[in-house]
């Protein structure tokens, strides 16, 4: 399962250390519109602790706001130490109803303790309204998904005591540059935002009121940033963006093309990892999107939510394509890397989806049997259509959820791949009640949990496959086809031994 939070200067679950890794940026590189306040530290010992919920694209604004709030002498702290934080700096998510729950959480206990707090990302973005007297975000700083790298603007002045301030409207087209500083959240992988906004309007989704229409990065600022990523050591990038399949469409170029233009400048033992694709735009360039999965350097893997399995509730979704397109994406997928992973999504129980059109999902599901599902109950978000139409009653909603739930749980996923042998890339370590493992992933990117040798992370594998679960598989390991980069991968053996230790 794909998950929802993260905390990106905090340490994870998992009970270890923060990884991250500062990449700074010259001067040049700040934004224009900035006020002067990159020539030294700010007065004082001020800290931020940064809170991040939503996807990938927002955990990428989040590693940029960590990586210039650093630049500029600021402090960052981890969750547990967020109460001695003099700014909560919350990057917020404005797609599920129980996101925007837990940043109201968040702002709660932040005003009980008297903190300056600081709201980025999508909600502040999405409905202005709350911002009113009365409203969740009155009195608090709000920083716009365009505007992030103007966030040391922002904490200055909200740290200066004259009041809360709002950055969340720039042209149209004018976006952060990629080259900024980072604080990465895993030292090991870079998150590269290849476009904002979509093309799509859907009727339930409130993503498209937030990021906007879609604005696609040119192609050299993308492989410049990652032919960076790679020169300091990082083993793996994932390109993201509400709709990858759609990037270029505004500049007369395609996701195609990119693949085509980024693959050479991945070096031998690290990977490319594509983001989510909603089918429309991917069938136009199947075939080579196909190709590209297959390359050695990239991952087999392709998030496409199909969100149901009934055109007539894929119609009340206006989501521009019917049950045979996503399935003309996945077979042709499999088809071209028979060991590819297709993660989708399902929306349970949207205004009139009926029993027959829930029926027809669950068909779905028994065809492909998705080893990564994601199932979301419905959420009417506030100003969109979908939130006007009379609702399926919430106990059929939960039974119909139930059964999907059941039904993922019911399959093996990965009984496959036993006593198979693969190369893995290392790119994480976890603590799972005291047993450390590494974390990696195969070429269509199954998560690999191996014996736990610091010195592993961040190199390519020749391992065998011992043991198989649900959601991962164990093996163990028979030799080192490449070794881990230079840069962040022997620092991070270091924490990680000391950590065992």
């Amino acid at each position: 399962m794909l998950a929802d939070l993260e905390d990106i200067a905090a340490p994870s679950q998992l009970d270890r250390p923060a990884r991250g890794v500062r990449r700074r940026a010259p001067l040049a590189t700040q934004p224009a519109n900035s006020i002067e306040l990159g020539l030294a530290p700010p007065p004082g010992s001020q800290s931020v602790y940064v809170k991040t919920y939503g996807c990938s694209h927002n955990a990428s604004d989040s590693e940029y706001m960590c990586g210039l709030l650093a630049a500029h002498g600021y402090t960052l702290l981890p969750a547990a130490r967020r109460g001695e934080a003099d700014v909560w700096l919350i990057n917020s998510c404005t797609v599920k109803n129980p996101s925007q729950d837990h940043l109201a959480t968040d702002l709660r206990r932040g005003r009980e303790l008297g903190k300056v707090l600081v709201v980025a990302g999508c909600v502040p973005q999405a409905d202005r309204a709350l911002s009113r007297p009365g409203g969740l975000l009155h009195g608090v700083s709000l920083l716009g998904v365009q505007q992030f790298d103007r966030v040391v603007e922002v904490v200055r002045l909200a740290l200066d005591g004259g009041g809360a301030v709002s950055f969340l409207d720039r042209p149209h087209g004018v976006r952060p540059a990629l080259d900024l500083p980072k604080v990465r959240r895993n030292a090991l992988v870079e998150i590269v935002p290849i476009n904002t906004g979509c093309l799509g309007s859907c009727s339930y989704c409130k993503t498209v009121h937030a990021r906007g229409r879609l604005g696609s990065y040119e192609p050299a600022a993308i492989v410049s940033r990652v032919a960076a990523a790679f020169d300091e050591g990082v083993a793996e990038v994932w390109l993201t963006s509400e709709d990858s399949g759609a990037y270029g469409i505004d500049l007369g170029t395609s996701l195609a093309e990119l693949l085509e233009a980024l693959l050479p400048a991945v070096p031998a033992g690290r990977r490319l990892r594509l983001g989510m694709t909603n089918p429309p735009h991917i069938l136009r360039q199947l075939d080579a999107v196909c190709s590209a999965l297959a390359h050695e350097r990239c991952y087999a893997f392709l998030h496409v939510p199909v969100q149901s399995g009934s055109d007539a509730v894929l119609a009340a979704m206006r989501r521009e394509y019917t049950v045979q397109d996503f399935q003309t994406v996945a077979d042709a997928l499999l088809l071209a890397v028979p060991e590819a992973t297709i993660a989708t999504d399902i929306i349970c129980g949207l205004p009139g989806e009926t029993e027959a059109d829930h029926g027809e999902t669950l068909r779905l599901l028994r065809r492909y049997r998705f080893p990564v599902l994601n199932i979301s109950q419905f959420y009417p978000r506030p100003g969109t259509p979908a939130a006007k139409m009379k609702r399926v009653p919430s106990h059929v909603v939960k039974e119909r959820t139930r059964e999907l739930s059941a039904l993922f749980g019911s399959y093996a996923t990965f009984e496959r791949l036993l006593g198979r042998e693969a190369e893995v890339l290392v790119t994480d370590w976890h603590s799972h009640k005291g047993l450390l493992s590494l974390v990696a992933h195969d070429k269509g990117y199954v998560q690999v949990l191996l014996p736990f040798e610091p010195s592993h992370l961040g190199a390519t594998l020749r391992v065998k496959v011992t043991q198989t679960s649900k959601f991962h598989v164990r093996a163990e390991v028979l030799a080192v086809v490449h070794a881990p980069p230079p840069g962040p991968a022997p620092k991070m053996a270091a924490a990680a031994a000391a950590a065992a230790a």
